[in-house]
């Protein structure tokens, strides 16, 4: 199944390309996320709950970054199993980041996702319907998010930011920090 999708973030495609490496920021965004880490600075872990027509699922996921070209591209590869065993999945997405302007960035992704198991049983309809509602709760959800750091964060250097553990460090204790202030 072909999933394609675009948003736009109204933020500078610098404060965007962290915010959505991060995932102190991104886990919330993800419908359904109840944890996200990351085991490596390009290897995440989350549990993702759903529903999908009558069956509620809970996915353990694994997902690597396969490619980084900084502030404009992201390629993923990934794998799920649910935790019942009533199915799993692999995909692999590129997300593309296109600055707008200077506090607009759109991001377009396109996944390729094979599901098997009992949840393929709902057919190619259903799991796309489906992955749109996702897609659009997330990008509601990014936006809200990153206006809100936006709002009270002071925004990132102009310079090219490897993502690492010390840029992922920083980022909690600002995120905690906008929390209790």
């Amino acid at each position: 199944m072909l999933i394609e999708e675009k948003f736009t973030i109204k933020s500078p495609i610098r404060e965007s390309w962290d915010f959505l490496l991060n995932p102190e920021t991104i886990g919330p965004c993800i419908p359904g996320c109840e944890r996200m880490v990351a085991s490596s600075d390009k290897e995440y872990e989350c549990v993702i709950a759903a529903k999908v027509g009558p069956i509620a699922v809970r996915f353990k996921l694994k997902t690597v970054i396969d490619e980084i070209q900084p502030y404009t591209l992201i390629r993923t590869v990934g794998e799920g199993k649910e935790i019942r065993n009533l199915g799993s999945f692999k995909q692999k997405t590129s997300i593309h980041l296109n600055e707008l302007s200077k506090d607009e960035t759109e991001v377009s992704y396109r996944s390729e996702v094979s599901v098997v198991g009992r949840l393929s049983t709902f057919g190619d309809r259903v799991l796309r319907h489906k992955a749109s509602e996702i897609g659009k709760e997330f990008a509601d959800k990014v936006n809200r998010e990153i206006s809100i750091q936006d709002k009270d964060l002071p925004h990132p250097s102009t310079e090219i930011r490897e993502v690492s553990l010390i840029s992922r460090i920083v980022n909690f204790f600002r995120k905690i920090w906008w929390r209790f202030t």
